[in-house]
């Protein structure tokens, strides 16, 4: 019996001491380590939304399939590579020590919501649930880091960053600006009032040079309209920012694969305005019984287009852009403006 006894109390100090160990190597691995990152368990496929707030402006996106839309912005698409760069920045972010957790230290460093200095970010998943909530405060006197504290869970530990931290915070910095990219290799024709230019020879040319007359440098910047075509703001076609507008310029550009699309501009003021429509002039298509592999390829190719031209149609049919004055020059062009004296 005595010996049972025994044997149970030194049962019981190994387990005890089998817990104790247990707990201080979850402390261990817990312990800050310097450089360590902020959010270490953070997978950024659950992220689904983002609110960003810095002073007065709030920026939300949202996951839309594959893509994220600014939703502060009327749900304009976002650029992704612009939502993936600021994921990748936060999960980057590195610690230099800790600092404490009082309330006058959040205040002091502001670390509160609404404070001069303070960015704000939250990550929520599906479900519109907060998995991470934190504030980035003050800069380091010497700028070598930035005050930093997560409030969504129990420990509320400020530190202080590796190195200064640099966020896109406000909507300009996620939209994706860009309406067309089509370079003028891709470019069959332009038809503006009075003129045409067309593929002569392998080179969009001028049709009806007059005598004596050469083409000016303004040829080349219409043929060029598409490339890298980028608006400044962008509003609801039924905003009212936007109403009255006349769109009297318009220029049509054919493609070589038999689309291609209509911009028109309008001016109020010093400002330009911008629509945009696309078409197809393949007509009716359909794959014949007896169509060889390249014929039926070739179809394929066209309806695919169809529906791109559709989706294209479906979206910026909502929207009138805003663009640079350059830009609506360009829309604006004369025949005259294509010649001088040669």
């Amino acid at each position: 019996m005595k010996i049972n006894k025994i044997l149970l109390v030194v049962a019981l100090a190994l387990m005890a001491l089998s817990v104790f160990s247990y707990t201080d190597s979850v402390r261990r691995a817990e312990r800050f380590e310097r450089g360590q990152k902020f959010l270490q368990n953070l997978n950024p496929d659950t992220i689904a939304e983002i609110e960003i707030k810095k002073g007065d402006e709030t920026t939300q996106l949202r996951r839309d399939g594959e893509r994220f839309v600014v939703t502060t912005a009327g749900g304009y698409p976002a650029k992704n590579e612009s939502v993936n760069r600021f994921v990748r920045d936060v999960l980057e972010l590195g610690l230099e020590k800790e600092i404490g957790d009082s309330e006058s230290l959040v205040e002091e460093l502001e670390l509160t919501p609404g404070s001069e200095n303070a960015t704000e970010v939250i990550f929520k998943d599906e479900g519109q649930q907060a998995m991470v909530h934190f504030l980035v405060g003050k800069t380091l006197d010497d700028g070598g880091g930035n005050y930093i504290r997560r409030t969504d869970g129990d420990d509320n530990t400020i530190y202080l960053t590796s190195s200064r931290v640099y966020l896109n915070t406000g909507q300009d910095d996620f939209l994706n600006k860009e309406i067309l990219n089509v370079a003028s290799t891709e470019i069959a024709a332009v038809h503006g009032q009075g003129f045409n230019i067309e593929d002569q020879e392998g080179s969009l040319k001028l049709v009806d040079l007059p005598s004596g007359k050469k083409e000016s440098s303004k040829v080349s910047q219409l043929t060029g309209l598409l490339s890298g075509l980028r608006f400044t703001e962008h509003f609801l076609a039924d905003a009212p920012e936007v109403q009255g507008l006349l769109f009297r310029s318009a220029v049509d550009i054919d493609l070589k694969d038999k689309s291609g699309y209509r911009v028109s501009v309008a001016s109020k003021g010093d400002k330009h305005y911008l629509r945009i429509q696309g078409y197809h002039n393949a007509g009716q298509l359909s794959i014949a019984v007896d169509a060889d592999e390249d014929e039926a390829a070739g179809v394929a190719d066209q309806l695919k287009r169809q529906n791109e031209i559709q989706e294209f149609n479906d979206f910026h049919g909502s929207w009138v852009y805003e663009v640079a004055e350059t830009t609506a020059d360009k829309v604006k062009v004369t025949a005259g403006d294509l010649v001088e004296n040669a």
